[in-house]
Order: C-alpha cells, then sequence, then structure tokens
C-alpha cells in the first residue's frame, strides 16, 4: 500500500510527489504515457511559475524572453519590455521528463497503465482499478489533465469548461530573429502566439469561443504570414481546463490539481504555474491532515483560497478584455498601465498582487 497515489506525470502530479517524497512518503505515481512523450503545450513558464519548482529547471530551459510583441486590430504592434526574464521557453516534453526523472530519482514509484476502469474510496484509502491490476494508497491526487479521468469518476458537479488550442512547430533558419508575440488582430475572442526556442518557433491559437474547432488552415496561414513557410510539424490541437475557482473536492481522501480542477487562467490560458502550485498545496494538505484534526479535503480547500481569487480576477479580466480588446489593449500601450503589469509579472506576483499593490510605478 501506498501513501499517496498520483495519477499524470505532469507538472501538478511531479509538484505533489516531490513535496511528499522528501518528507518520507511512499509515492506511487501513474501515466498512460512512457517518458519522454510529446504533450500539447506551448511551453512557456512565467516567472512566478519557474520559481515554484523546488529544484533547477534551467538546463532545459531554451530561451529567456524579455520582450513581448503585442499586436492589436489595426494597429500598430507594441512592445512589453524589461530587463529581467518575462518568460522562460521550454519544450514541455522535456519539462515533463526532466521533472519525472527528477522525483523517480528519490523513491517515486512509476508504472505505465492504460486504462483506469474505477475508483474506490474507503474511510482510510483508495483504490485503483486499473488494466493492470489495482493499486491502493491512502490518498490520491488526480493530476491528469483536462480531459481527467479521475475527474468524471469522483466529481458530482461539472465546475469546470474548456477553452481551445491547436499548436505546431516551424523549422526556421533563425529562431534567434524571433520575438515572443501575442497576435489579437486576426480573430475575435481569440489570439494567435509565437514562441521562439532553440531550433524552432512554436505557434497556435487560442481560443474563448465555445463553438470553436481547431482550424489547421488558419494555422498555416499564419505561418505563412510570420514565417514565410507552411511547413507546420507536431500539430495538435488541445483543451485547456478552466473555471476551477468553483472548484470543491466532493471526497476526503482524493484531491484535484491543475487542469484536472480547471486550474488555468482563461484570459491567455496559462496552466504551468497554477499547475505547479496546486500540485504543492495537495501535497502540504496531505502531510498536514496527518497531525491535525482536519481533514486534506479541508485543508486543501483553504490553500486553494489564493489561486481561486487569482483566477476568478483572471475570469472577470477575461471576459471584459475579449468583449472590448481595442479599449484593453489600447489601455496596456499606455506605458504607466504597462509598466505596472510588467513590473509585477516579472518580480512573479500573481495577478491579484499585481492589482492590490498601491501606486504605479513607470520605473
Amino acid at each position: 500500500m501506498f501513501d499517496v497515489a498520483i495519477i499524470g506525470a505532469g507538472p501538478a502530479g511531479t509538484a505533489a510527489a516531490f513535496d511528499l517524497l522528501i518528507q518520507g512518503r511512499k509515492v506511487l505515481i501513474l501515466d498512460k504515457y512512457e517518458f519522454p512523450r510529446k504533450k500539447a503545450c506551448a511551453g512557456g513558464i512565467t516567472p512566478k511559475g519557474y520559481h515554484l519548482f523546488r529544484y533547477d529547471i534551467s538546463p532545459i530551459v531554451k530561451r529567456k524572453c524579455r520582450i513581448i510583441k503585442i499586436k492589436p486590430l489595426n494597429k500598430k504592434p507594441f512592445f512589453v519590455t524589461d530587463d529581467r526574464t518575462l518568460c522562460y521557453m521550454t519544450r514541455r516534453e522535456e519539462l515533463d521528463f526532466f521533472s519525472l526523472k527528477k522525483v523517480i530519482s528519490i523513491g517515486a514509484d512509476f508504472r505505465v497503465i492504460k486504462k483506469i476502469q474505477s475508483i474506490g474510496e474507503t474511510p482510510f484509502s483508495v483504490d485503483i482499478y486499473t488494466d493492470s491490476g489495482c493499486f491502493r494508497a491512502s490518498y490520491l491526487i488526480g493530476a491528469d489533465g483536462a480531459n481527467s479521468v479521475v475527474r468524471r469518476c469522483v466529481s458530482t458537479v461539472r465546475f469546470y469548461e474548456k477553452q481551445l488550442a491547436i499548436e505546431a512547430d516551424v523549422r526556421v533558419g533563425r529562431p534567434d530573429m524571433y520575438q515572443m508575440e501575442f497576435d489579437f488582430s486576426r480573430l475575435r475572442n481569440c489570439y494567435y502566439w509565437l514562441f521562439p526556442k532553440d531550433d524552432h518557433v512554436n505557434i497556435g491559437i487560442y481560443s474563448l469561443a465555445a463553438n470553436a474547432r481547431p482550424q489547421v488552415q488558419r494555422l498555416i496561414d499564419f505561418a505563412e504570414s510570420r514565417l514565410l513557410t507552411s511547413r507546420l510539424e507536431a500539430i495538435k490541437g488541445y483543451p485547456i481546463c478552466t473555471g476551477g475557482f468553483k472548484y470543491r473536492p466532493d471526497s476526503k481522501r482524493i484531491l484535484l490539481a491543475g487542469d484536472a480542477a480547471g486550474l488555468a487562467e482563461r484570459l491567455l490560458g496559462e496552466g504551468i504555474f497554477f499547475a505547479v502550485k496546486s500540485g504543492q498545496q495537495a501535497a502540504q494538505s496531505i502531510l498536514e491532515s496527518e497531525h491535525a484534526a482536519v481533514s486534506a479535503r479541508d485543508l486543501y480547500l483553504e490553500k486553494l483560497k489564493p489561486i481561486q481569487t487569482d483566477l476568478k480576477a483572471y475570469d472577470l479580466s477575461s471576459k471584459w478584455f475579449y468583449r472590448f480588446p481595442r479599449v484593453s489593449l489600447k489601455a496596456l500601450s499606455f506605458p504607466f498601465i504597462r509598466n505596472r503589469f510588467v513590473n509585477g509579472y516579472a518580480d512573479g506576483k500573481t495577478l491579484t498582487q499585481i492589482l492590490m499593490t498601491k501606486g504605479l510605478n513607470e520605473s
């Protein structure tokens, strides 16, 4: 029997595993894939997310972006700049493999399972029935992404919603000639991105439209206009799970983290920070419940409050932003507003912390 089973070996799952393992707990990690595996994700990590990792991930950082190009509709592009890093570029498959190897090296038991058949809970344990047999643990953390099987097994209320994204890699001769870019000029309720890496550029479309479908041709058109090529590699469409500010655990022994709990933000679709943070908080809630008269569920609910407050702020911001994109981007183009957000993000602050900061720093 394991102390904690974790389903999903992405950022949320490995973050939880690391904190549990360094406290001497016996941890099982289950995933349906062998690693490394291609993961649909643009791979950008904000400073607040980068500094959450308990270990140094600099070996898999492909580029540190200090300039971000923003293109509004029918307006000239403007640039967000800082002397500090505004975004760390990684390849998601490398980040996940790096993190998984880290937790395996300190004792995690990693196993590949193809199918979860059911999950059962008793007052003292959780049973996970799979095609490879039954695994028992005192607690279960569901960190298996936007299409979470754990969530389907244990959640009684639909608290989340899904946004859609499509991405591809494009080989170019000089990726260093391109800046990180958000393009809001092409479609309503969405943006196009361009993320330069070491030997390629990652491009994609993030959409809020409920009836949106991945549009490969639009991605090809973007590549032709911005990169002068139509040769796309590793094209993937995928959901991003938001709405996690409404998540409430149904179980005392089963906690959801990351996209499984809807913990991505709705404005730009950032998920890695929230995945790592929630994974760490799920682990800490389990550890603290061992020495308190409070359940892991109740401790986790309390620890999630700052994240959920932040996600609510993102949700409200996204509704305003995508309803009035011209006004929003015009406001962001003013230095006294732009600098407040740039300084906050470079400092690793959350959106709520930025909004609550007194004064507007124009440095």
